[in-house]
């Protein structure tokens, strides 16, 4: 019943989302473009907006929501915030870059044990807003913005006795590259003959929500971390299933 009553908000925003922009495309071509400049000139690279979401979402309804890869990297999405009056208020392009580099740990060390995989990660507890270097390590940006610990999702391909001991070694890798700073995540297993769908619609945004698996089979959810403890995991797979 969850599921169905969030599948229909979710049309309802996403149609109440296409009829905003019907007769406003040239203002989104121009916010768009204002966008891409903004980030260009802080970043010194080229940037291309996709979209735009939420437009003057604040309480003051002064601020546009757009989403945003580096023109040479499609699967890099993150968001940026602008005023009304064309000033950059935020982006997420440096902890995007941060998230990029975990997945690569992670992919790596799953790969090798036959796990086909994809993460977003988050730095909790972290305000990099002013960085401007895109070459930042991520050793360097622990250093500098010392995050409380690391939160991520991993959505993997169902495979025949997966299992989260299987994580420890990728999880902990991941761990002692962010300079031993806990990192814990939610594995999202997802149906074989649903991966494929999920990961492309996966790469296309900068994070996820629990709601935001609704409409793939999750044959398995469990919560993961690895800190100064060591490795440690819980089955959460009874929440998957029934969206309690």
């Amino acid at each position: 019943m969850l599921k169905k009553i969030l599948k229909k908000v979710s049309v309802i925003a996403m149609g109440l989302s296409i009829f905003s922009l019907i007769g406003c495309s040239e203002m989104d071509k121009e916010q768009a473009a204002d966008v891409e400049k903004l980030l260009q000139k802080k970043y010194h690279q080229e940037f291309e907006v996709t979209h735009i979401g939420g437009r003057y979402g604040t309480a003051t309804n002064d601020t546009v929501t757009t989403y945003v890869h580096p023109k040479d990297q499609k699967d890099l999405v993150f968001k940026a915030v602008t005023t009304k009056d064309g000033e950059l208020v935020s982006d997420g392009y440096i902890p995007s870059l941060i998230s990029k580099s975990f997945n690569q740990i992670i992919t790596r060390e799953l790969s090798s044990a036959g796990i086909e995989s994809e993460t977003h990660t988050v730095a909790m507890e972290a305000d990099s807003s002013a960085e401007t270097n895109p070459d930042i390590s991520l050793e360097e940006y622990v250093k500098a913005y010392k995050p409380g610990y690391f939160s991520g999702d991993i959505i993997v391909k169902e495979k025949p006795d997966l299992s989260p001991e299987q994580f420890e070694k990728a999880l902990t890798a991941a761990y002692q590259a962010g300079v031993n700073t806990a990192y814990q995540v939610t594995v999202h297993v997802i149906a074989e003959d649903e991966y494929d769908k999920c990961v492309k619609k996966f790469k296309e945004v900068p994070y996820v929500t629990s709601s935001w698996f609704i409409d793939y089979n999750v044959v398995k959810e469990f919560d993961a971390v690895a800190d100064a403890n060591g490795y440690h995991f819980a089955d959460a797979s009874a929440t998957a299933k029934d969206g309690e």
